[in-house]
Formats: structure tokens, C-alpha cells, sequence
């Protein structure tokens, strides 16, 4: 059995230490292999041992005319290929030289999966930021292959996937460019025409992923996914839930309400006030409680950064619902594991439980003390 793998590598900012490694990777027996670097930029000058190595038979190197953005670089450079499998691989990853045969001897062995999920590895969190991002959760799906025998999707940082059962779809250019929730999109509408088979984990196609920005605090990855995600329950409703309103919804909603309550003169501004500021320090009470109750060990610098985090990614859902005028999306939230569950208030957690307590308390209070 002669097996063909596509490598798709899209990069804005081509580093020559990453993708070298990536190039150079050895390459399995009676496998055919094809790589595809898709540079996003068309204003940087390429390395010239990047230049070099591209003129090989099994790299191709192209450079887009303007910038497209992860998910579309993506789009093109599986278009350009044709092998049977398609290695999705960030241009920022350390792989292993002998990752590909690693992939070659899984599709011998599963030659009909839908596809393998890498494993990604993360340096240990040294700074605050990085360690409250670690307790959010927000990059457990880079892990999921060492925790999961199987996953409805996996990290486009390195993943497998069938051209088969892939087919005609592609990443939707509806996300941000930069990326966020296009990955979940794909790879569940091609769970879904495979009989919502999973994705099957494989560990040991491990690769490591440097922390951005040198673990420097940053927003703006953070309310991206927040926008991208916004899109999930638009696009694939049947994977939505109802839920309580979070914080930012729920100061949306008190903003939308003061219109009235001072034409009709229903509450003065300094109740409004009180209510909104009760409203921020419960979020705070609760995200704390629920940050210590998960992490023996945590900072006052971490659990600041786990509140904003937080803060971020659901300003960032809401601004994206609000922009395209969706105030459905309010309280609708997505089972990024494949669940058709639609059912309300699912899963009530600590943090939860305590805001939702502590709201009617509120309102008593705001209530009692201003009217």
C-alpha cells in the first residue's frame, strides 16, 4: 500500500529555524510526499535557505498576492495537492524528524480513519499570563490527543486528515483571518458526513508550540476566538444550547434597559450603577472561587489575568453576535465536542451556581436600598 501525504504550512512570518525543520523532515518509505508553504505575506523577504530548499521537487513555495489569512492560505494549499492525506502543520511548531513516519505507520494501520489529532505540546508556564491561560482551559484541545482515545476535532497546529473524507469542504472564510473557531467549523461538518466518527488521537505525533509573544500579556488572540466562536452556533445550530447569560451579556442587557428606565423614570442612574458594579464583583467572587477550587496554587498576577481572560473571550462572542445584529446568540453557547444536546441551563458549575445565587440577592438589594 503506497501512501501520499500532503503537507499544508501556511506562514505570515516565516521563520527559518521552524520551517526547515519542517522541510527537511525524513521522509517515510513507499510514501509520496508534498509539501506546501504558503506564505501570507507578500512584502517579506524570504530567507534565502528558504528559497533554496523550495526549488526541491517535493516542496512547492507560494506566495500570496496579498494577505488571506491562516484559513484561506490553508484552503489554497490543499487545493494544490492531491495526496490522500493532508498533514495540517502551523509554521511555528518543533517537529520531531521522524513525525511523518509516525502518520505514515497510524493511516497503515487505520487506513479508513477520518483523521489523527497530534498531540501539541506547550513549554511550562513561567509567567502569570501564561499559567492563567493554562487554568481557563483555553489550550487543553492542544493536549486532548494525551487525555482522549478519539475527539470530534482537533488543533489545525497538527492534525491528519483523509482527503477522502474531507472532499469538497474547506475551511470557512466567514471566521477571522487570523484564525479562531474556522478549525471546529471544518472539522465537524466532515465528522458529520462521516456518521460523526471521531478523529482518533495519536500522542505520539507530538510537536511543541512556543507561548506567543514570549509569554507577554496579549487580548487580542483571545477576543478573536471569541469573535470566531461567536460563528459556531450561526453555522452549525445543531450543536447549540441554551444557557444563563454571562457577564457581558448581562451588562449588555442592563445597558439596553436604561433607556427606558430613565424615560419612564423607573430607576435612578445611581441604582443602575450600584446594580452594574454588583455585577462586576460577583464575576470577580466567582471566577475566583472557581480558580481556586481548581488550582492548588495560584497568584494574585494569575487569577487577575484568569478574570480577564475570561473577560476578553466573552466580550469578544458578544461583540461578534452584536456586529452581525444576532441577538439569538445571547445565552446560546456550542458543544465543541461533537453533542447534540439541546437542552437548557446544561451543566451548572461552581462559577455559575454562585453568580446566579448572588444575582436575585442583587436585584433585592438594588431594589430595597434605591426604590
Amino acid at each position: 500500500m503506497k501512501i501520499s501525504i500532503d503537507v499544508v504550512i501556511p506562514s505570515f512570518r516565516p521563520a527559518i529555524d521552524y520551517l526547515l525543520s519542517i522541510l527537511q523532515l525524513k521522509r517515510p518509505a513507499n510514501t509520496v510526499m508534498k509539501f506546501f508553504l504558503i506564505i501570507d505575506d507578500p512584502l517579506v523577504k524570504l530567507p534565502p535557505e528558504l528559497v533554496a530548499i523550495s526549488n526541491q521537487e517535493d516542496v512547492s513555495l507560494v506566495r500570496n498576492e496579498q494577505n488571506l489569512g491562516a484559513p484561506a492560505s490553508r484552503n489554497k494549499g490543499i487545493d494544490m495537492g492531491t495526496g490522500d492525506w493532508i498533514l495540517l502543520l502551523d509554521d511555528d511548531v518543533h517537529v520531531p524528524v521522524d513525525l511523518l513516519e509516525i502518520y505514515a505507520a497510524a493511516i497503515m494501520q487505520h487506513p479508513t480513519a477520518t483523521g489523527f489529532i497530534g498531540l501539541v505540546e506547550l513549554p511550562p508556564a513561567s509567567k502569570a499570563f501564561t499559567q492563567a491561560i493554562c487554568a481557563t482551559g483555553a489550550m487543553d484541545i492542544f493536549t486532548i490527543a494525551r487525555r482522549q482515545k478519539e475527539y470530534a476535532w482537533g488543533a489545525t497546529a497538527n492534525l491528519l486528515i483523509s482527503r477522502h473524507a474531507l472532499g469538497t469542504d474547506r475551511f470557512s472564510l466567514r471566521y477571522p483571518a487570523a484564525g479562531g473557531g474556522e478549525d471546529v467549523d471544518l472539522l465537524l461538518r466532515v465528522r458529520e458526513k462521516q456518521g460523526g466518527v471521531n478523529y482518533q488521537c495519536l500522542p505520539a505525533a507530538a510537536v511543541t508550540h512556543p507561548w506567543w509573544a514570549e509569554e507577554k500579556p496579549m487580548y487580542r488572540r483571545t477576543f478573536r476566538y471569541g469573535v470566531g466562536n461567536s460563528w459556531l452556533g450561526q453555522l452549525n445550530p445543531r450543536y447549540t444550547y441554551r444557557d444563563f447569560f454571562n457577564t457581558p451579556e448581562v451588562l449588555f442587557l442592563a445597558l439596553l434597559a436604561l433607556v427606558p428606565l430613565f424615560i419612564f423614570k423607573l430607576v435612578a442612574l445611581c441604582a443602575w450603577l450600584f446594580f452594574v458594579g454588583g455585577v462586576l464583583l460577583i464575576e470577580v467572587l466567582a471566577t475566583t472561587i472557581q480558580a481556586l477550587k481548581r488550582s492548588q496554587v495560584i497568584s494574585i498576577a494569575m487569577l487577575w489575568y484568569v478574570i480577564l481572560l475570561r473577560w476578553v473571550y466573552e466580550c469578544g462572542v458578544l461583540w461578534g453576535n452584536l456586529k452581525r445584529g444576532r441577538l439569538t446568540g445571547l445565552g446560546e453557547r456550542f458543544h465543541d465536542d461533537g453533542r447534540v444536546q439541546r437542552i437548557f441551563f446544561y451543566r451548572l458549575n461552581t462559577r455559575k451556581t454562585i453568580k446566579w445565587i448572588l444575582y436575585p440577592v442583587l436585584i433585592y438589594c438594588t431594589l430595597y436600598y434605591f426604590l
